[in-house]
């Protein structure tokens, strides 16, 4: 029987029969495609009216999430393609304010909102969320890279990424994270260094002698004989003394806090961990500067607010060691600029008198010191661990690896010396 179909009306069809395939060659499913100009694979699908597209780096990585997406549907888990219309920045101050102070310290938060506001609002946070593919991601990264970013904060901000995707993954947002498996390179440390004894000298001597600066003095030397944190140093309060046991409790941190979110700036709250909670013994140069200081304070009515981990405030603390000239209670990095300016003023009269000058040190440098003056004077390294108020003897020995290798060198030393035979 003759066909009422015209040739070119068979030929369209058999056209449109044929499979299409991928570079290999390999065929194509239906709604899978083959984008040649990119090198990808896409899987194209229709949901409640709304065109919903995959996109992956091979065949077999689509496959699988075209199979997860397929797998949703048939669970019932509807994608809400209302809210993936929504740009990233709108669904972060929703999981921000929705899920985000759930569980987590207000600190955390805090700096999940620094990261995300530096490196992520004004790129990316802009695009729809459903729009947002792991390449967009991996060139913020690489971009941070490129800036010469340290590994850590690169670490952060992908941690911040993946838990707000993942978020919008529980919510049927969005199909897959695209900040899942981000390549975070290893990038140079900078090697942790120890302010040289010389050095230290200069400065304390400059410190205590100072009518500038004097005031000062005190915070210095605890720092410097305890190796604890700044904001534990700026969290003591007259209450963690113990003079008759020569002991210093240390329980609470200061931490700063943004106002818009929280209603104040700083705030006294838990230390970093459980095992920050500790109780230090005072050497004598502790003791008698902590007793000097008792006699000369003028009581301070500063008072800052003790928040719990969601930044609720619970009570009011006073009764603090240490402030500034104006009476407030110290932060990094009100602490860090005293140290600059106590350098910059030092090295003034240094270049006048035609004497040593000193470098310029970070707060944290305080803590590096103490850590190596007392493992050189063969401290045990678990005592040492303890007053540091870390986790273990482990953290301490992989967070000061030059320590141990310094020390091995001198028992090298100590067996090439001594030979017996």
């Amino acid at each position: 029987m003759a066909s009422c179909c015209p040739p070119a009306f068979i030929e369209r069809r058999c056209g449109m029969a044929e499979k299409r395939k991928d570079s290999r060659g390999r065929n194509l499913k239906t709604g899978e495609y083959y984008d040649t100009k990119n090198k990808r694979y896409m899987f194209r699908k229709m949901i409640d009216g709304e065109r919903i597209t995959i996109t992956a780096s091979d065949l077999v990585e689509l496959r699988r999430q075209e199979n997860d997406l397929l797998c949703r549907i048939d669970r019932g888990n509807k994608l809400n393609t209302r809210n993936a219309r929504m740009t990233l920045n709108s669904y972060f101050d929703f999981w921000l304010e929705t899920f985000a102070k759930s569980g987590r310290k207000a600190t955390t938060c805090t700096n999940y909102k620094s990261y995300y506001n530096t490196y992520i609002k004004n790129t990316i946070g802009k695009k729809q969320i459903a729009k947002i593919t792991k390449a967009d991601c991996q060139r913020i990264i690489n971009e941070m890279v490129q800036d010469g970013k340290k590994h850590s904060t690169m670490s952060n901000l992908k941690s911040c990424l993946n838990i707000v995707f993942e978020c919008a993954l529980d919510d049927d947002i969005i199909i897959k994270n695209p900040a899942k498996n981000l390549q975070v390179p290893q990038t140079e440390s900078k090697k942790r260094t120890a302010i040289e004894q010389q050095q230290i000298d200069l400065f304390m001597g400059y410190v205590k002698n100072s009518e500038r600066y004097s005031y000062s003095y005190p915070a210095f030397v605890v720092l410097f004989n305890l190796g604890m944190r700044i904001g534990e140093m700026a969290a003591l309060t007259w209450d963690d003394v113990n003079l008759k046991e020569n002991t210093i409790t240390i329980n609470k941190t200061v931490n700063r806090y943004r106002k818009e979110d929280y209603g104040f700036t700083m705030a006294v709250a838990s230390p970093k961990s459980k095992t920050s909670i500790r109780s230090v013994a005072m050497n004598s140069v502790v003791r008698k500067t902590l007793l000097k200081l008792k006699m000369q304070s003028v009581s301070s009515s500063v008072k800052l607010p003790y928040v719990d981990d969601s930044g609720n405030i619970r009570r009011y603390v006073s009764g603090f060691l240490f402030v500034n000239t104006y009476g407030n209670v110290w932060n990094e990095p009100g602490f860090r600029e005293l140290i600059k300016r106590i350098v910059e003023r030092y090295n003034k009269d240094a270049e006048e008198n035609n004497t040593e000058k000193i470098e310029n040190f970070c707060p944290h440098m305080v803590r590096h010191t103490y850590t190596s003056l007392a493992y050189s004077a063969g401290a045990d390294v678990k005592i040492v661990s303890q007053n540091l108020g870390h986790a273990s003897t482990s953290v301490t020995l992989d967070t000061y690896t030059h320590l141990t290798e310094d020390k091995k060198k001198e028992q090298e030393a100590v067996a090439q010396m001594v030979r017996i035979s």
